[in-house]
């Protein structure tokens, strides 16, 4: 219309489209200066070899109970220099009764010292000058105690040191085991059964005590008992009527093992052989023997001196051999 102003902000005034203006370049960003990438902070692996910690003899033990054993550790340093060793001891108790179990008491003797030292502690430290390539021993003495049970252990755990901190520690563990004991215990002859019965009834009361009970019929006035220690088996013998008491010492397994086979009585005859009657209404004649019967461990032979040749039977602990004959031995 005539007269009526244009509006604002079309721009159509001379008939052409006003180019919109163009939008701004975006501005490039200036590249980051990248800083070096810092060292490696991996330290160099530890020197192995150069210090060494071992056992004179063996490492693990098994031990009765109130024995005292010595255990010998070598030490050795390859440094270049001399240089100070710091050792440290940890003592760890394991029972198979937990919280029931007696300690062991450990003891220490240093290279120089006369005398042993008792660690109260759980862990101890000391300290050790060492020279290049110089062994240095140290002993530890351990006592199994009175009261200790079966399975009851020991550790003895060692780690060794230098104040070079390149070099690697070493380490070492002593064990030791507690195990039982084979006691022999002195009776009246004649009585070896009734104390192993009265024997066997209080152990049925405390079985960690006795294990086992032999009363071997080859050997008269002994019986043997598999226990845990020389003092809870004396205890239990305390009263028992004809038990003469505890044989000094440990008794062995080699020495009880030839009574627990059955040694049989014609072992070594054969027939043709001499023997000497022994025992029975022909003791003191000679015979040969003709016949060996193993199952029945029983000898026939024929006297000697007899008129008349009569096969006689006995038993294989009647005869005694005198000479060995070339026949055949008895099937």
């Amino acid at each position: 219309m005539k007269g009526t102003p244009p509006e604002e902000g079309i721009g159509l005034l001379t008939g052409e489209e006003t180019p919109a203006p163009a939008a701004p370049r975006p501005k490039q960003a200036a590249p980051i200066a990248h800083s070096p990438a810092p060292p490696s902070l991996t330290p160099p692996p530890l020197q192995t070899g150069v210090l060494t910690l071992e056992v004179a003899d063996e490492k693990s033990r098994e031990v009765t109970a109130g024995t005292v054993t010595d255990v010998s550790v070598v030490i050795k340093s390859a440094h270049p220099e001399g240089a100070t060793l710091h050792l440290t001891t940890e003592v760890a108790y394991t029972s198979t009764y937990p919280g029931e179990g007696a300690e062991w008491p450990v003891s220490w003797m240093l290279p120089g010292k006369k005398q042993f030292a008792e660690l109260v502690a759980r862990r101890t430290e000391g300290r050790l000058a060492l020279k290049p390539n110089v062994a240095v021993a140290l002993t530890y003495e351990v006592a199994a105690p009175v009261g200790v049970r079966y399975g009851d252990r020991l550790e003895v755990r060692l780690t060794a040191r230098l104040e070079d901190t390149s070099v690697a520690p070493a380490k070492l563990t002593l064990t030791w085991a507690a195990r039982q004991s084979l006691l022999a215990i002195k009776t009246s002859r004649g009585y070896e059964r009734e104390v192993a019965d009265s024997l066997l009834t209080r152990a049925e009361e405390k079985p960690d005590v006795l294990f086992a009970i032999l009363v071997p019929a080859a050997l008269r006035g002994y019986v043997f008992a598999e226990g845990m220690s020389f003092e809870s088996v004396r205890e239990m013998l305390r009263g028992i009527r004809k038990a003469r008491g505890l044989v000094a010492g440990e008794t062995t397994l080699k020495e009880v093992e030839p009574l627990l086979v059955p040694k049989i009585t014609v072992e070594g005859f054969v027939e043709g052989a001499i023997v000497e009657l022994i025992a029975g209404p022909f003791k003191g004649e000679k015979a040969r023997v003709k016949k060996i019967d193993q199952a029945k461990e029983q000898i026939t032979v024929e006297l000697i001196e007899a008129v008349v040749p009569i096969p006689v039977t006995v038993r294989g602990d009647h005869v005694r051999m005198l000479e060995r004959g070339g026949g055949k031995s008895g099937a």
